[in-house]
C-alpha cells in the first residue's frame, strides 16, 4: 500500500501542522506503509514558487508542487473565503496522485489541491483540522456556505476530526456519520518526556506563531498583573510584520520595567524544542481563536509534563493538567499564571496528570495503527468496488 500525505505547508515552514506530518510520515513508514508527502513549493507561507522540486526525507520523498498567489499583496484574497484558496498549484500534481493507493489531505489552510484533486478516483481520507472555525467563518453568508458545503462533501470518502466539535461541524456540514472517524493526532511520548531535573519555577513558555490569533499580546498584557518575578520564553515563526513589530515593542516595554523579563528566540526545530518544555513551569496558550487543547504544543508540552494553560478544551483539562481560560482575557489568564507559579504541589500533581493522559489516549503509536485501519478500510472498499 502507498499513500501519499497532501499539506499546504512543510518545513522549512514551521508549525503544528508541519510537524505532525513529519511525525505521521516518519511512524508510518517504520510501520511498513510505504507513504511521501506532496505540498506547494514555498519556504514563507502562501509565497510559493513556479517551480516543482523533489526532497528526500529520512525514509520518504517530499514532492514539492510549482504554485503562485494571484494576489500576494492583497489583504482578503476574493478566492479565499468562499473556497479557502490561498494559491493556484500547477495542474501537473495530479499525475502523481494517480501513483498511490490512498490520498490523505491533512488541514483546511488552503484546500485547492483537494478541490482540484476531485476527478482523481482514488480513495482520500481528508483530516480535518479546525472545522469548527471553517464553519463559523460561514455562518453569515449562505450562499457561500452553500457553495462551500457543496464542494467539501465531495473531497474525500472519509473524514477524520480530533474533537467532538469538529464532529458536529462536520454533520452540520452535511457529512454523514458513517463518513467521519475521530482520529486524534498522537504525540511521540518516547521522545517528548519529562525531565525533572531540568524544570524551572519561573519560566512561561509560549511556543506558537507569531500571529494575532495566537494571543501572545494577551499573554504580554497579563504580566502587570503577575506577582512573581518570571521570565517568558517566546518561541515560533514570524507571521505579520506589523503584528511582530507590536510584540517587539510589547517585550521592550516589560523589560526595561525590570521586574520580568521576556526573550523571544525565533524558530526552533521540534527536536530542539524538547528541553525548553521540560525546563517550562508552565505553557501558555491563550488562543483567541480555535481550540488550544488541540495545538501540537499543548500536547507536546503535556507529553513533557508541563502544565498548560489555555482556551477551551478538547486535550486540556482544567484543574487535572493545566487551566482552562476565557479568550482575551489578561487578567484572567494573569490569575491562572499565579495560581500555578505559587503552588508546586499543584504544579506536580498536574505535570504528572499531563504525562499519564498523553501516553494513554494520545500516542503516535496507537495514532498511526488507527490510521493504517482507515487505509486498509478504504483500500479494501476501493477493490471491492472494482470487482
Amino acid at each position: 500500500m502507498k499513500v501519499l500525505l497532501v499539506t499546504p505547508s512543510y518545513f522549512p515552514i514551521i508549525g503544528g501542522s508541519e510537524t505532525l506530518i513529519r511525525t505521521l510520515v516518519t511512524k508510518l513508514n517504520e510501520s511498513g506503509v510505504n507513504t511521501d508527502v506532496m505540498t506547494f513549493n514555498m519556504n514563507k507561507k502562501w509565497m510559493p514558487v513556479w517551480r516543482e522540486n523533489i526532497e528526500h526525507g529520512e525514509n520518504f520523498t517530499i514532492f514539492k508542487v510549482a504554485a503562485f498567489n494571484p494576489l500576494p499583496f492583497f489583504p482578503i484574497n476574493p478566492l479565499y473565503t468562499p473556497l479557502r484558496v490561498n494559491v493556484i498549484p500547477s495542474l501537473s500534481f495530479r499525475k502523481k496522485l494517480e501513483e498511490y493507493d490512498i490520498i490523505h489531505f491533512l488541514g483546511e489552510a488552503d484546500l485547492s489541491m483537494p478541490l482540484l484533486s476531485m476527478s482523481v478516483d482514488k480513495p482520500k481520507i481528508m483530516h480535518c483540522v479546525g472545522v469548527p472555525a471553517l464553519a463559523e467563518q460561514f455562518h453569515k453568508h449562505s450562499a457561500m456556505k452553500k457553495l462551500f458545503v457543496r464542494l467539501f462533501q465531495r473531497l474525500a470518502n472519509v473524514y477524520a476530526v480530533f474533537s467532538p466539535d469538529e464532529k458536529r461541524s462536520l454533520l452540520n456540514m452535511g457529512i454523514a456519520s458513517n463518513r467521519i472517524v475521530t482520529l486524534r493526532y498522537g504525540i511521540d511520548t518516547d521522545q517528548f518526556k519529562p525531565d525533572e531535573n531540568k524544570r524551572l519555577s519561573n519560566l512561561i513558555l509560549f511556543v506558537g506563531r507569531i500571529d494575532t490569533v495566537k494571543g501572545l499580546h494577551v499573554l504580554l498584557e497579563s504580566l502587570q498583573y503577575v506577582n512573581s518575578k518570571i521570565k517568558v520564553v517566546i518561541i515560533g515563526p514570524t507571521a505579520k510584520d506589523e503584528y511582530f513589530d507590536h510584540i517587539n515593542e510589547m517585550c521592550r516595554q516589560v523589560n526595561e520595567k525590570g521586574y520580568h523579563t521576556v526573550e523571544y528566540l525565533g524558530s526552533k526545530d521540534q527536536h530542539d524544542l524538547i528541553p525548553w518544555y521540560q525546563k517550562a513551569t508552565v505553557l501558555a496558550r491563550p488562543d483567541l481563536v480555535g481550540a488550544s487543547g488541540e495545538g501540537c504544543s499543548t500536547m507536546e508540552a503535556l507529553a513533557c509534563g508541563t502544565p498548560v494553560i489555555g482556551v477551551q478544551n478538547h486535550v486540556l483539562r482544567n484543574d487535572v493538567d493545566g487551566l482552562i481560560i476565557s479568550r482575551d482575557n489578561p487578567k484572567e489568564l494573569a490569575e491562572a499564571l499565579n495560581k500555578i507559579l505559587t503552588d508546586e504541589q499543584l504544579r506536580e500533581r498536574y505535570g504528572k496528570a499531563a504525562r499519564s493522559i498523553m501516553e494513554e489516549q494520545f500516542s503516535v503509536k496507537s495514532a498511526v495503527t488507527q490510521l493504517i485501519e482507515i487505509y486498509k478500510h478504504l483500500s479494501n472498499n476501493e477493490h471491492a468496488s472494482n470487482d
